[in-house]
């Protein structure tokens, strides 16, 4: 190796530490920022706790990100792929029925409000018809990332049935996963209604259609 090639060849290393430093700092922030907006808001939280929560300077913010709305949308991006990727382990956990799996895939929605905040607050200010357009992006992100994940799944091992039924069933899977969510919210109003049944009987539904 000439001389020019080693200098190459030792720049080229020290910038992939660089760059996975700097990712490394960009991720701690994000991780920082995520405590604070779940748990005060976006209006209530300021860079500043965010900043002193890890110990640096504010500064140092605003060289990943150039705003605190730029800082939440990014944590709400970086959610709703940890989110993605729950939802993928379930689906392609071998050791699961497929009964177990649906369960274990609405699971995931039940907790939604408690593990993935930010996710739980952007769904409920679209309601309001409250959102940044930036933040239904990422939410129109997350349910077609959801949905391509379902119909992966089911056309490897239902295709025929999928072609019987019809090719918007992972669609029509996702927003009734979801609408499910918040339908479990009102079941408390109906005395002879239980959400776990009703989770339940469509599970049943889907297992009965698929085998």
């Amino acid at each position: 190796m000439c001389i020019r090639d080693r200098l190459n060849s030792n720049s080229y290393f020290v910038f992939g530490i660089y760059t996975d430093m700097a990712n490394e700092r960009k991720q701690q922030i994000i991780k920082a920022a995520a405590k604070r907006f779940a748990r005060h808001g976006l209006a209530k939280t300021t860079l500043d706790e965010v900043a002193r929560d890890i110990r640096i300077g504010k500064a140092t913010i605003y060289h990943y990100f150039s705003s605190k709305d730029d800082l939440y949308f990014a944590t709400l991006k970086w959610e709703c792929e940890n989110f993605i990727d729950q939802i993928k382990v379930v689906l392609e956990n071998e050791e699961f029925s497929l009964s177990q799996k649906l369960t274990e895939y609405f699971t995931q929605k039940e907790v939604v409000s408690e593990n993935n905040k930010l996710i739980h607050e952007s769904l409920l200010t679209f309601f309001n018809e409250k959102s940044f357009e930036q933040e239904l992006d990422i939410i129109n992100w997350m349910l077609n990332r959801e949905a391509e994940l379902l119909k992966h799944f089911l056309t490897k091992h239902y295709s025929q049935k999928i072609k019987k039924v019809s090719a918007i069933f992972p669609n029509f899977i996702v927003l009734n996963s979801w609408g499910m969510f918040f339908a479990n919210k009102l079941n408390s109003l109906i005395k002879t209604s239980k959400a776990d049944e009703t989770k339940e009987l469509f599970i049943e539904s889907l297992v009965t259609i698929l085998e």
